[in-house]
């Protein structure tokens, strides 16, 4: 499984926008779910795409009670949310892209909004490894928007 993840503020819902990138593009399909924003637990989404599924997103981060404190004494104070997708990729050929833009709406539009390209990955670990594998590498690319 790997793991996706976008910064939002937060607040009380959650509407995710997906769209799977197929190897053509006539071969997109957008999505469309609304969300419970609740922190720390799995949230299950189920978007199945081909051999590709979006399983479930978990809200990081949330704020403690000192963290909602501060909120409510200045109005002004943001508190940086992660949200972590887990997905699958059963196709031994092929990678996907998937586009989303996760949006917070308030009452006189969005709160927070956050979108993300990422390409779910056909390679895979197979299972007896995991317990000889003793590191994993992570490289970063970081510009300045």
């Amino acid at each position: 499984m790997r793991l996706v993840k976008a910064v939002l503020l937060p607040v009380l819902a959650l509407v995710a926008t997906f769209v799977l990138l197929g190897a053509a593009p006539a071969e997109k399909q957008k999505f469309e779910k609304t969300l419970p924003f609740a922190g720390d637990k799995d949230i299950k989404i189920g978007i199945k795409y081909g051999d590709v599924t979006i399983d479930s997103v978990r809200v990081r981060h949330w704020p403690d009670a000192e963290n909602l404190a501060k909120g409510e004494k200045d109005l002004n104070d943001t508190h940086t949310v992660w949200l972590d997708f887990t997905y699958s990729n059963r196709d031994a050929d092929h990678d996907y892209k998937c586009a989303y833009t996760a949006v917070v709406p308030g009452p006189d539009g969005p709160w927070a909004q956050n979108d993300r390209t990422a390409t779910l990955d056909k390679g895979k670990i197979e299972t007896h490894r995991y317990k000889t594998a003793k590191s994993f590498k992570v490289s970063f690319e970081i510009w300045r928007k």
